[in-house]
């Protein structure tokens, strides 16, 4: 579930004069499904969006948000165990560990802070987003911060702090039809989506309805338009083996989480050599992704789109790159 939609539900829903509980997990534990900056929110009739883990727990949770949603207090927070030999309260599942969710009952009054959360969100400005007891704020960024931060003394006092926009950002090099096919399953697995290509009219560039930003330059020109940090991924799909050679040689030396190229044998050892001979650093060539994607026979653009977007989130989840 794309983020962002969450807030245009509870923008539509506040803005009809109605409440809305948002859930967020602020912090968790193990095999706990519920992952620390997971949301959903639960308006007054019962309709829901996103998720907080599923099974019993968030359904029991449903239950408790339209009751919260009618109580003169608006924040709650509730520590649910994922085991059920537990003395405390117990989540209903069996898969170990905990979490804690942060439940904030919003309603028009809440209306320019919901508006600033999306606005934020929109044009990737960097925020920081303060869940407490005493509701949402938002706070400019100060230097570099993490992406979760999670304080608890007791339930009336506790603070989770997220940083917003931000996105996973995929910057994609090549606009043709493995570069489309990326960019449906990344938007919609919640990407900041951008398209480069030296190619001002292409058809599947125009096709591409998925992408945030569009960029037309010369491949030498790549690294220019590319942003560094651990929320960086770039996947150079070009048609033409001088136009990638000129890419990665743009982007080599940028700190990046992700870095893969498309190729056969034969296309990676040409440019891999040419690269050496220019004088770059054959260890910086050995953590490039090349050939790209996971290894599971992929042919058509969509299954080689499968294979990197696999191979893209299990470097986003991996804790030591």
């Amino acid at each position: 579930m794309k983020e962002i939609e969450i807030w245009k539900f509870i923008k539509t829903i506040i803005h009809k004069n109605k409440k809305v509980a948002l859930l967020t997990v602020v912090e968790s534990t193990d095999s706990s499904p519920g992952k620390q900056g997971f949301k959903m929110a639960v308006d007054e009739d019962g309709n829901i969006i996103g998720t907080i883990g599923g099974g019993i727990m968030e359904k029991n949770l449903i239950s408790e948000s339209l009751t919260y949603v009618k109580a003169r207090e608006k924040y709650f927070i509730k520590t649910l165990y994922h085991n059920p030999e537990s003395a405390k309260e117990k989540s209903g599942l069996i898969c170990g560990g905990k979490q804690i969710v942060a439940i904030s009952v919003l309603d028009y009054a809440d209306k320019i802070i919901v508006g600033k959360i999306l606005s934020s969100l929109e044009t990737q400005s960097e925020v920081i987003l303060s869940i407490s007891q005493n509701g949402l704020s938002l706070n400019s960024k100060v230097n570099s911060v993490p992406r979760y931060t999670f304080k608890f003394e007791n339930e009336l006092n506790y603070e989770f702090k997220e940083l917003y926009g931000n996105s996973d950002t995929i910057y994609i090099i090549g606009g043709g039809h493995v570069g489309l096919a990326i960019s449906k399953i990344l938007a919609n697995l919640d990407f900041y989506v951008i398209v480069i290509d030296h190619r001002e009219d292409i058809v599947t560039m125009r096709n591409n309805i998925y992408t945030h930003k569009k960029i037309i330059c010369s491949y030498d020109e790549v690294g220019n338009y590319i942003k560094e940090g651990g929320m960086s991924y770039v996947a150079i799909v070009s048609p033409q083996h001088t136009g990638d050679e000129a890419v990665l040689k743009s982007v080599i030396n940028k700190n990046l989480k992700y870095l893969g190229m498309m190729g056969s044998k034969r296309k990676i050892k040409t440019i891999r050599d040419n690269l050496i001979l220019s004088g770059i650093d054959p260890e910086l060539l050995s953590k490039v992704h090349m050939p790209i994607g996971l290894k599971i026979g992929a042919q058509t653009p969509d299954e080689i789109a499968v294979s990197i977007a696999a191979e893209i989130i299990k470097v986003k989840y991996r804790k030591i790159i």
